[in-house]
């Protein structure tokens, strides 16, 4: 982590479209913070764990309701999603109600720890206070 860059040279991809291997040239003189391309990635090992990010949006759409206005109509049809991906190893450590945060993901809350591998570990998005409209994606009901 904050190595410096990569410069990517290759890009193969499967009959599916799913990279299959990147070729690059190691850059440490490339600044991690002004690059604007970023990739996160963890080795594919047998220790990677199976995760939840559960993250949460507004209930009501709208900042103000008008007094005449019927709150069910601004009422948010998806308020809740839960992303399954993988974790890092290390993570099993955790116990219930820590903190981490994730690289260019944000800050989370461990709401179910490890227990066995055939179990996912849950993790709760933490809002930052920023007042930034969440992606629209599709709802997990």
């Amino acid at each position: 982590m904050d190595w410096g860059n990569v410069i990517i040279k290759e890009i193969q991809k499967d009959h599916n479209g799913t990279v299959t291997l990147l070729t690059g040239v190691l850059h440490l003189e490339g600044s991690v913070k002004t690059t604007k391309l970023k990739l996160t990635w963890l080795p594919e090992t047998p220790e990677l764990l199976s995760l939840w990010l559960v993250e949460l949006d507004h209930l009501i759409t709208k900042k103000k309701l008008d007094e005449d206005e019927d709150f069910l109509d601004a009422l948010n049809p998806c308020t809740k999603w839960e992303i399954p991906t993988l974790g890092d190893s290390n993570m099993r450590n955790l116990k219930c109600g820590e903190i981490l945060q994730l690289e260019r993901k944000g800050y989370y809350r461990c709401d179910v720890p490890f227990l066995k591998p055939s179990k996912p570990m849950v993790l709760m998005a933490i809002p930052d206070g920023r007042q930034q409209p969440v992606p629209r994606r599709p709802c997990s009901l």
